[in-house]
């Protein structure tokens, strides 16, 4: 068999967890998989714009917003790396190895240039299901995937695998990055 290079875009939601189970349970991915598990930290969605935008906002008229920027994406870096253990302990109870990586961007665009730039045979991603006006506003990292990438995208509806069903996986932290 040969070996495949897979990326997994994680967003620690309980829908990304189900999805996690739902690859292993149909045996999207196997053990000689090269297989990475992506966390995308978007630090400028961790910022909270200022009146003159979001360079203020991080600069800070008297440096103390530049402070509580650079903690919160301390923080979320930190639960982001909570998260990944825990889901790297998960897969390898189920016998696979996955390498962890937290990446740092805008999602869409940076799950796109990690596969580019490593040569990602199959992108693995879930959907929130967002509707129309959603997904034109907020933007769907899986349509954009779709659009983009000239691998394979696989990408698991949150309906597809019941949500409800209680995962093996244990949610780290409550928040998304």
């Amino acid at each position: 068999m040969v070996n495949r290079k897979i990326l997994i875009g994680y967003d620690l939601s309980k829908a990304s967890n189900a999805a996690m189970e739902w690859i292993v349970e149909k045996r999207i991915v196997n053990p000689e998989d090269n297989i990475t598990l992506a966390i995308v930290v978007n630090d400028d969605a961790i910022g909270v714009e200022g009146a003159f935008g979001l360079e203020s906002a991080i600069a800070g008229p008297t440096g103390w917003l530049a402070d509580d920027y650079v903690e919160r994406v301390s923080k979320v870096e930190k639960d982001s790396a909570e998260a990944l253990k825990t889901v790297v302990k998960w897969f390898e109870s189920k016998g696979i190895t996955v390498i962890p990586r937290i990446l740092s961007g805008e999602p869409g665009e940076t799950l796109k240039d990690f596969a580019e730039a490593n040569k990602i045979d199959l992108v693995i991603v879930g959907s929130r299901g967002l509707g129309f006006f959603k997904r034109q506003l907020v933007g769907s990292v899986s349509d954009y995937l779709i659009h983009h990438l000239h691998c394979s995208v696989l990408v698991i509806k949150d309906d597809h695998y019941s949500v409800e069903k209680k995962t093996s996986i244990t949610e780290p932290c409550s928040q998304k990055p």
